[in-house]
């Protein structure tokens, strides 16, 4: 039985959950709501030291890391497989699945802590975050954490995430005007490494990103129109909410 610790609106959990639903495999979900720092609870440091969500545990298996976890499922599942079998392919697809890690979601990450975390946090009284963050394996991060959480809506952080994900998406266009997939001719881990910024780019109302990029644009309704990835969303009751136009004036 595969089970997965995981939090409903998370990249990383949503790339994880992708691959599963591709694979057709049954898991349980053990769901670690990490705006309430429910990964610093003893219960799931027992499961992962390092408090990061998602955990796949398979059998003896516990496997940490969404991207090695999505090429274990590959390896142990070969069914559906999710790779190109040329060595150069294969290459190039693990090539996409770095870029995106190091600077897709790097890119989305201020947009997402302005417009979605920060108007959650707010909610938050200071014991009730002191009480939270107490258990944090990392007790010296507290305090910049606590900062980040409690910085002010900061327009040109959002405004400057844009910019840079409109230049992540124009190089995505070049290469999805040569080809039907990022990684080539096949759906593959590239593709749903990819598929939860989409997400979260929709969530946000940024979906004018893509104007004028046709290429991206064709793709990403492919994408969006696979069972899988509509399988593995959030769900709508564990999604964060956004900020509304009076929180960020």
């Amino acid at each position: 039985m595969i089970t997965l610790y995981h939090f409903w609106d998370s990249f990383c959990s949503f790339k994880v959950r992708l691959a599963l639903a591709e694979k057709g495999l049954e898991w349980t979900g053990e769901h670690i709501d990490l705006m309430r720092f429910e990964n610093f609870r003893p219960e799931y440091l027992a499961v992962n030291a390092n408090a990061l969500i998602p955990t796949l545990v398979d059998g003896l298996e516990t496997i940490f890391e969404s991207s090695i976890i999505n090429e274990y499922l590959d390896d142990q599942y070969p069914q559906k497989p999710l790779r190109p079998t040329e060595p150069a392919a294969r290459a190039k697809m693990r090539a996409c699945v770095k870029r995106e890690e190091e600077e897709l979601f790097l890119a989305i990450r201020p947009a997402s802590l302005n417009l979605m975390m920060k108007p959650v946090f707010e909610r938050y009284s200071e014991d009730e975050l002191d009480r939270f963050l107490a258990l944090h394996p990392r007790p010296h991060l507290i305090p910049r954490l606590k900062t980040t959480f409690r910085a002010p809506f900061d327009g040109d952080a959002v405004d400057k995430s844009r910019k840079k994900l409109r230049a992540e998406f124009e190089k995505m266009n070049d290469t999805l005007s040569t080809t039907p997939w990022l990684a080539g001719e096949s759906y593959s881990l590239a593709d749903i490494a990819a598929a939860p910024v989409i997400d979260r780019v929709i969530q946000l109302g940024f979906q004018d990103l893509w104007n004028s990029l046709p290429g991206l644009s064709d793709w990403i309704s492919r994408l969006t129109a696979r069972p899988a990835y509509k399988a593995a969303q959030p769900r709508d009751e564990f999604r964060m909410p956004m900020a509304k136009a009076s929180q960020t004036a």
